[in-house]
């Protein structure tokens, strides 16, 4: 068709005006990170830890009043263990009115009362409590042997004189109560806190760590995942579950059996996922420690995946978040006996009383592959040679479903040189119904990873206003290097 030459160059001009609105878009629809957070919505916090001069990275992330976020600090400098929380304005920027410039004191617990000199506390999880305060819970490691660690701190960040010893708890290592013995190994480690909403007692979840070696009389001697309440002043409640204990004990070591998240649940009730012999599990718990029996099979517990007799010694974890509606969304790794080397991720729905949502995800469990350079075509339907390990997983203000974890890709350092692993922080997300959310980065998949050979997710929470952050840290290029001395703590905010 012949065009009049008088209204080319304004066609030429609306169809530039076209393009470039639809490249805005297309670019606006690729980073889905919120610029009014941090410094064009990443958020990197540098600090050096008062007391030691090491650098912490965030391993757990919490809404705290006003708005604000608590994050447990993770140790990253190369031989350091510490254990502390950081308060964390909205923006992303460190709240120095806490603790001692944003962190809560150095704890030093070479020489308790009691116990063996050296060793180091390692913290996993914080939870922040209706006054202000913040609850931090981890573990103690002395040459091989363990017990859980409990501290409180007031609004202020300085430690709560009226819990434990000086705020905190610490055990002897010990197995039930009974010290080990020099040499011993094994104990209990603490991987996550919450805060009941009736009682205030402070509940922890952990793994309890078979000793090494068979000979150790005090050891413990089986792996099992538990659950351990404290009450306000810092004693066991020996009310909830068998004295104080909800245990799950496994059959076989060394296949990972722990529980790894608990949520304080409005009715008093708990819930607490993880996993049994590597196959992931979710109970509910009644506020006395046992389980619920109205929710799931009629056992008090939901299952996803089949246990294993694999062995091994990694960590993994099986996050989940609750609706607006109650339902719950559990995430985790699947280790399917038919292809071992495999290890696809699963999220399912299940409704408040722990039965399977049919409406989401097509009516069945989402098991997604997308590789880490997300250019493997499928070879089946929502299945990955997965390379994604979840951490956290979090619901935005429209019901968006945001699954946040490290990814693990290959890096190659310069020319002739053979790629190796890293990791990189990398979030999902997923529309209410279960589909990928298409908008959300490269097919539903974002990396936040500034210059830098790692970088590491391990957090996420939606602040009161519905958008998700998630927080982890990264190793810093810089001077030549990536070493542990140039790590920070990083946070991002999702639109």
């Amino acid at each position: 068709m012949r065009t009049n030459s008088t209204n080319r160059p304004l066609a030429l001009l609306g169809a530039t005006i076209l393009a470039l609105a639809i490249l805005v878009a297309t670019a606006l629809a690729a980073d889905p990170t919120d610029t009014g957070f941090g410094t064009k919505g990443i958020a990197e916090i540098e600090a050096r830890v008062p007391g030691t001069g090491q650098v912490g990275g965030i391993v757990d992330l919490e809404r705290a009043q006003g708005g604000k976020l608590l994050a447990a600090v993770f140790p990253v400098a190369r031989g350091g263990h510490y254990f502390a929380a950081a308060r964390i304005n909205a923006d992303g920027s460190l709240d120095e009115s806490f603790g001692e410039r944003g962190f809560t004191p150095y704890i030093d617990v070479s020489h308790r009362k009691g116990g063996a000199s050296g060793g180091v506390l390692q913290a996993e999880a914080v939870a922040g409590q209706e006054d202000g305060g913040a609850v931090l819970a981890g573990y103690y490691y002395n040459a091989g042997a363990l017990a859980p660690a409990i501290a409180r701190f007031g609004s202020d960040g300085r430690p709560d004189p009226t819990f434990g010893d000086g705020g905190k708890v610490v055990p002897r290592p010990a197995n039930e109560g009974r010290a080990l013995l020099p040499g011993e190994t094994g104990g209990v480690k603490l991987h996550d806190v919450a805060i009941e909403s009736r009682g205030g007692d402070i509940v922890g979840v952990g793994e309890v760590v078979p000793g090494r070696h068979g000979g150790e009389p005090r050891s413990p001697k089986k792996s099992a995942a538990l659950v351990v309440a404290y009450r306000p002043d810092g004693t066991v409640d020996r009310r909830f579950g068998h004295h104080g204990r909800f245990e799950v004990q496994a059959t076989r070591n060394f296949a990972f059996t722990g529980f790894t998240q608990v949520e304080a649940l409005p009715s008093g009730k708990l819930l607490v996922s993880g996993y049994v012999r590597q196959q992931i599990v979710l109970y509910r718990l009644t506020a006395e420690g046992l389980p619920d029996r109205s929710f799931g099979g009629g056992d008090g517990k939901v299952t996803v995946g089949r246990p294993t007799s694999e062995t091994g010694d990694g960590f993994i974890r099986a996050p989940f978040a609750v609706d607006r509606k109650g339902r719950i969304l559990l995430c985790g790794g699947t280790f399917p006996s038919s292809a071992p080397s495999e290890e696809p991720v699963a999220l399912v729905r299940l409704l408040p009383d722990g039965r399977r949502d049919r409406s989401f995800a097509g009516g069945s469990t989402y098991i997604e592959r997308a590789p880490a350079d997300r250019n493997e075509p499928f070879h089946r339907r929502h299945v990955q040679f997965f390379s994604f390990q979840p951490e956290a997983v979090a619901v935005d203000g429209s019901g968006r479903i945001v699954v946040t974890g490290s990814e693990l890709g290959t890096y190659a350092r310069g020319p002739g040189e053979g790629g190796f692993e890293y990791l990189y922080f990398s979030s999902r997300r997923f529309l209410a119904d279960g589909r990928r959310d298409k908008g959300f980065g490269d097919g539903g998949v974002y990396a936040t990873n500034p210059p830098g050979s790692r970088s590491f997710a391990r957090g996420a929470v939606t602040q009161p206003g519905g958008k998700v952050v998630a927080g982890g840290w990264i190793q810093l290029e810089r001077d030549g290097g990536n070493g542990p001395g140039n790590t920070a703590m990083m946070l991002t905010r999702y639109r």
